[in-house]
């Protein structure tokens, strides 16, 4: 029996583990979602307001009004907390929590707040026993703490964020452990067998490489709940099975058909670089998002980085003769893509202006921030970006501040942005006029979607197995084709999986934005979750002929430097957050 007989029997075991894998996992999340949605939609402990007013309702009692990480105060019937006055407007006043601190503001200029019978004019912080003026009604803020210490009492928190039951939870992190490290364990065996064995030197290192990962992720899977004991370990297992499965099919690619010339690893450096950096800066990262609160000062500092990252791709830039848009700049002699950063820093910068209902003022400022952002975006042309970063930004928005129908007239402009990008730039005219002819003819533009399809037709539910595709006839196989060919070897079922993963990871997402207690860390989460989800969608829809072909490529697993270190940076930031607590941490 040689390797690649070998390969198409261990398909079998490969598909089986990655599919219990996601089943667990997919299992674990809906049911914690759930949960979460049903039991931990609760009020911040110790902070409330209280009033005599007996004309006042909210989801409390009378006098005693619960504060959530965002409460409005106003008469319209969707206010957290209503005033029936034709004093009070619809929507008056906002109180949130921001940076461990809570803040009230007017939420339009005819909307007069006064505390402690002063009226405000910006955002104020609140400290225990303000009293809060709002037409004719008064509320006394209470800090339960505060109130305790002035009375020299001891306090305790007495009302426990409600939690899904660690033993079922925990039963299913193990099945999931467990898979991983079978499918590791069988699919870098098979790696070593294809390696020529004259390549003495590469089989060496492709060995102390996977141990030393292997030990990595046992170290991080125990220690890291350990020291951040709200960390979601399932979102961990999950990225490190998305970073394996990148992993195992690159070094596939470069593996088979390797003449020992050369280091069959010469090709995949960067990409070595980028998940050593990622994984050995990732509990730094955590400790960061999770002990403080250093992202909620970067604002600023990200809405000026955004543009000038593309800004300088745009002047700097290059790669459209072989790939239609100036994305790669070069730097110390690397290759680097700056507009892949520009993600992460463009998203910090939307949870900073929608932490909490925004007024039109800021929500007008964003618009036009935004638009530059975009205008950059489309001249590079990066249509990849823009088709995953508005989406991500439309749903952000309408959950942050509910405004419907501001979301429709966005969309609709989104819409008419890209038929101006069809008309103007040639490249994406070509991806698109591609896709339209995908079914009733082959041409340049359409050519590599066909044969990716052929691809994933040939691999039907198993796949071949490991080695055993046609990678050599896909164009850009190692990028933007790269489910294809994991179709094709290890079948549908794993592209389902594939898919699948990213909808836990949003769906995780989801269940941490509920569990915040503060506006930013909701819209930061989200915001990650979403992006993560609707790039792995887009690239699959454009292999897979449901939608043109953008130059983006699939987190993890296609290869890339940058845009590899980005989605690690990204997994950083949302494990991090999974791990905060109320208050958020502490200040550095």
């Amino acid at each position: 029996m040689d390797i690649f007989q070998l390969s198409y029997l261990l398909r079998y075991p490969l598909v089986f583990l990655l599919a219990f894998f996601v089943w667990r996992f997919l299992l674990l999340s809906s049911r914690e979602l759930r949960f979460t949605f049903k039991y931990s939609i609760t009020p911040s402990k110790g902070f409330f307001l209280m009033s005599d007013s007996a004309d006042i309702r909210s989801e409390g009692n009378i006098q005693t009004l619960p504060l959530f990480h965002t409460t409005t105060i106003g008469s319209s019937s969707g206010s957290d907390i209503r005033v029936k006055s034709r004093l009070v407007s619809r929507r008056h006043a906002i109180i949130y929590l921001f940076d461990g601190v809570w803040f009230i503001r007017a939420l339009t200029p005819r909307s007069p707040v006064y505390i402690n019978n002063t009226e405000i004019l910006h955002p104020v912080p609140l400290q225990n026993q303000d009293r809060i003026g709002i037409g004719a009604y008064s509320f006394l803020f209470i800090d339960e703490a505060a109130s305790a210490g002035e009375a020299s009492l001891t306090y305790e928190d007495y009302v426990e964020d409600p939690e899904y039951p660690k033993s079922k939870a925990f039963s299913k992190i193990l099945g999931g452990y467990f898979s991983f490290c079978l499918f590791y364990l069988i699919g870098f065996s098979l790696l070593t067998l294809f390696i020529p064995s004259e390549n003495t030197k590469d089989i060496s290192l492709l060995l102390i490489g996977a141990g030393a990962f292997f030990v990595l992720f046992n170290l991080y899977f125990w220690l890291l709940p350990l020291i951040f004991p709200k960390l979601d370990r399932s979102i961990f297992l999950i990225l490190s099975m998305l970073s394996l499965i990148g992993l195992l099919i690159q070094i596939r690619l470069a593996a088979v058909g390797a003449t020992g010339e050369k280091s069959i690893f010469s090709g995949l450096t960067t990409q070595f670089i980028s998940f050593s950096i990622g994984f050995i800066l990732l509990p730094l990262i955590i400790f960061l998002c999770a002990r403080t609160f250093i992202l909620e000062h970067l604002g600023k500092v990200c809405a000026v980085l955004t543009p000038l990252f593309l800004l300088v791709t745009l002047i700097l830039g290059h790669g459209a003769e072989s790939n239609g848009a100036t994305l790669w700049v070069t730097i110390a002699g690397f290759s680097v893509q700056l507009t892949e950063f520009a993600k992460v820093t463009y998203l910090i910068v939307l949870a900073s202006f929608f932490k909490n209902r925004t007024t039109r003022k800021d929500q007008f400022i964003f618009a036009i921030w935004a638009a530059i952002v975009f205008a950059l975006i489309m001249l590079l042309p990066d249509l990849g970006s823009a088709m995953i970063l508005l989406p991500t930004t439309l749903i952000v928005y309408v959950v942050m501040t509910s405004e419907y129908f501001t979301t429709l007239i966005i969309l609709l402009s989104g819409s008419a942005v890209g038929a101006l990008a069809f008309t103007i730039f040639p490249h994406v005219r070509r991806r698109i006029l591609g896709w339209s002819t995908l079914w009733t003819e082959v041409n340049d533009n359409n050519r590599q979607i066909v044969y990716g399809l052929q691809a994933v037709g040939r691999g039907g539910l198993f796949g071949r197995g490991l080695g055993n595709g046609s990678p050599g006839g896909i164009p850009l196989v190692n990028s933007d084709m790269v489910f294809s060919i994991l179709c094709e070897e290890l079948g549908l079922i794993t592209g389902l999986c594939i898919v699948l993963l990213f909808i836990i990871v949003w769906l995780r997402s989801a269940k941490i934005a509920v569990l915040s207690h503060d506006g930013y860390s909701s819209g930061l989460t989200l915001g990650i979750g979403t992006l993560l989800f609707i790039e792995a969608v887009i690239v699959i829809s454009g292999v897979t002929g449901l939608l043109p072909l953008t130059g983006a490529t699939l987190p993890l697993i296609a290869q890339g430097g940058s845009s590899v270190l980005t989605i690690l940076v990204l997994f950083g930031i949302l494990l991090g957050l999974s791990a905060r607590k109320e208050d958020g941490g502490e200040t550095l």
